[in-house]
């Protein structure tokens, strides 16, 4: 082999050794592993140990970022049908409208509060903050999805938590290249921004529970049958494609967590369709097949994210204008979350847990380097603005990413408190 990669090999390794025993203590000590994987990219990265030891070159993060998009989109699908798999249909249904609400309200309010903020301290143009808004405005499934799973909450608030994600991952796609077109043209048709909405949630919905049920009919067909999983992941991947193909040009993810949620609702199906025998599939097999490949995905994904973190480019701006962001953030996810947690009438340790799930990611990656290149030459472009968006996006998802591991783990440790003083007064009576 050659010495780069030997060296590369011994870096993949390294890294999902990590990735297992950071996975054990999360299980052990309620400590999310997010933080540590995202610190190991950081230090692996050029700016700390990878231009010193050769590890990870400033050349072989440009390499990686050469396949940036197709890296995060396949984690994206990937994540979004474990996501799936995890969910109770049933649950799905109930936690609809609160999802709808804490979704569009926090969106909304980041979008606008970040605008204003940006534009009154640092004097940016209130279109150019609202892009900035919409892109760090919605929550990440590569985090909140894991972190929710092991939270000890209500399953209508984890399914309301993972939902959250998939819909703000494609609202914040869809505002965000309609702030562009409104800042390269100078109009905006809010006819056309719902029809795109409604074409990324209803058409790649149906798609991905359609493709769902037919594939049911492919696993029972499949049964006892070496390697029917993998079939799985090349059916996964074919609809999560096909969707975003013309002329459907709708959303793969959504069609991912709703392939995902039939697969993972089998019985439930099998109760809606009689002609579908499923007493003989093994529920097991998928779920833990898929679990060994999101937990390869995601390691590899948070340590991508720390070596995206150039510490080399950041200005005392761009450090400020992220220390802003990131405090808007947090102020309206409480906000938020105490409406949601009134209307809802949950309990303080479940608005606990909304509150902490704010990490941003896999769709603020991929649109943070977009303004630069569709708006360069704009008269409300500034020379300056492509560093500014890169390093402030990366910023944010780091800051709300440990966030959520912090207040997660305060949160599970109510839960803890909770339940003893439930057993106290139980063992009192």
């Amino acid at each position: 082999m050659e010495p780069g990669t030997v060296v590369a090999f011994i870096a993949i390794g390294s890294i999902i050794f990590i990735g297992f025993f950071g996975n054990m203590f999360f299980t052990r000590y309620k400590v999310p592993d997010v933080l540590m994987l995202i610190l190991l990219g950081m230090v692996i990265g050029p700016d700390i140990l990878g231009n010193r030891f050769g590890l990870v070159t400033e050349d072989t993060v440009a390499d990686i970022d050469t396949f940036k998009d197709i890296f995060l989109s396949a984690a994206l699908v990937i994540i979004l049908f474990d996501g799936g798999l995890s969910l109770d249909v049933r649950t799905v249904l109930d936690s609809m409208r609160l999802t709808a609400l804490m979704s569009v309200l926090t969106l909304v309010v980041e979008m606008a509060a970040i605008a204003t903020v940006l534009h009154l301290v640092m004097d940016i143009d209130i279109l150019v903050s609202l892009i900035l808004g919409a892109i760090v405005g919605g929550t990440t499934g590569a985090v909140v999805i894991p972190l929710a799973n092991r939270m000890r909450i209500r399953p209508q608030t984890k399914a309301m938590l993972i939902l959250e994600s998939v819909i703000t991952d494609v609202l914040v796609i869809v505002t965000a290249l309609t702030l562009i077109s409104v800042a390269q043209i100078g109009e905006v048709s809010l006819l056309r921004v719902a029809e795109e909405l409604a074409v990324k949630f209803v058409v790649g919905g149906v798609v991905g529970l359609v493709a769902g049920v037919l594939w049911l009919y492919v696993l029972e067909r499949l049964h006892n049958q070496p390697l029917s999983y993998m079939i799985t992941v090349a059916a996964l991947f074919m609809i999560a494609g096909l969707v975003e193909l013309s002329p459907v040009n709708s959303s793969g993810a959504v069609a991912a967590l709703l392939f995902g949620l039939v697969i993972g609702n089998r019985k439930f199906m099998r109760n809606r369709l009689s002609s579908l025998k499923l007493a003989t599939l093994t529920e097991d097999h998928i779920h833990h097949f898929h679990t060994e490949i999101t937990f390869f995905v995601r390691t590899f994904f948070f340590v991508y994210l720390g070596l995206s973190f150039r510490f080399s480019t950041f200005t005392e701006t761009h450090l400020v204008a992220g220390l802003l962001v990131i405090s808007v953030i947090v102020l309206v996810r409480r906000l938020t979350s105490m409406v949601v947690w009134r209307v809802g009438e949950m309990e303080v340790e479940e608005a606990s847990a909304v509150f902490s799930m704010m990490p941003k990611g896999l769709s603020a990656a991929v649109l943070a380097t977009l303004p630069a290149t569709a708006l360069a030459g704009s008269s409300l472009w500034q020379y300056d603005y492509g560093a500014l968006f890169l390093n402030v996006t990366l910023l944010v998802i780091l800051g709300t990413t440990a966030l959520a591991t912090v207040f997660s783990f305060s949160t599970e440790k109510s839960i803890d408190r909770r339940d003893r003083q439930s057993l106290r007064r139980r063992l009192m009576n």
